[in-house]
């Protein structure tokens, strides 16, 4: 693991709610992308999805965002095609860089107390993730 790319790990698991939504940048040498395999229910992905889509963007966040969302419709499309009900849990792989994204833009989000169990269960799980991808 790189320190770049264990610089983001850390800065996913801290929960780090300041920061901004970045792409990966290309230019950077970071070998094999680090992959977590987050665990979720597939109407989770669904309803984040839904969520990230309104939270306002700077100019400069849009890539990483189109980037992360593609990831997200990507693991939609290919379970329901493959039969999963929205109940399943699922494991899917996302990108650290994605999912440092997507934790950024559900803590910029607003989210209602009625909401706030199952906003917790989905930023756990990213944690959890980004955990189990640590070397150990």
């Amino acid at each position: 693991m790189t320190f770049r790319a264990l610089a983001l790990a850390i800065a996913l698991i801290g929960a780090l709610s300041a920061g901004t939504v970045s792409a990966q940048d290309p230019s950077l040498p970071t070998g094999k992308p680090i992959v977590l395999k987050p665990k979720m229910k597939l109407v989770d992905i669904k309803g984040v999805l839904q969520f990230i889509g309104g939270v306002e963007l700077r100019g400069t966040e849009v890539d990483a965002f189109l980037d992360t969302r593609k990831a997200l419709v990507d693991v939609v499309e290919t379970n329901t095609k493959g039969g999963k009900k929205d109940d399943d849990v699922i494991t899917f792989d996302i990108r650290l860089d994605q999912a440092n994204n997507l934790y950024q833009l559900m803590n910029r989000g607003t989210v209602k107390g009625a909401e706030a169990e199952k906003f917790k269960e989905i930023m756990t799980a990213l944690q959890e993730a980004a955990k189990a991808a640590q070397p150990k």
